[in-house]
């Protein structure tokens, strides 16, 4: 049976349509890994950023320990005196520690939104094999 010339132009328009769905499908999906990995970095930051400050009390608490030990002159007003100070910057760490921690255990999963779109992708292709 000889095949007809319109009948092989027609398969090839649907071919390059097929294929320039793919690819803009394709491009989609990059897109949306870089956004999710741009949101991965700024995350990554404010976990240092976060770090920096906590590492930055405990040293000031530290230093603030050792100069009221040592410029506090009455005897009697050093425990109270220390107390408060180092009740002030310690809560300020913790503060930052707990900042740090929550930050770090609210990490979502890497690349779920691209995952998820290729799964209904995937799921639409095999719904359209089907039908």
């Amino acid at each position: 049976m000889p095949v007809d010339a319109s009948a092989t132009e027609g398969l090839r328009g649907a071919a390059a349509q097929v294929l320039a769905s793919v690819l803009d499908i394709g491009r989609g999906r990059l897109e949306l890994v870089a956004v999710e990995l741009e949101e991965e970095r700024l995350r990554v930051a404010r976990l240092f950023i976060a770090a920096a400050c906590a590492l930055f009390l405990v040293f000031l608490s530290v230093v603030l320990l050792v100069a009221l030990i040592v410029l506090v002159s009455a005897p009697e007003q050093r425990p109270a005196v220390l107390a408060a100070t180092l009740a002030v910057v310690v809560s300020g760490a913790a503060a930052c520690v707990w900042r740090w921690r929550r930050l770090a255990s609210s990490k979502p999963a890497l690349l779920e939104a691209t995952l998820g779109e290729l799964h209904r992708d995937h799921e639409a292709l095999a719904g359209a094999q089907r039908a």
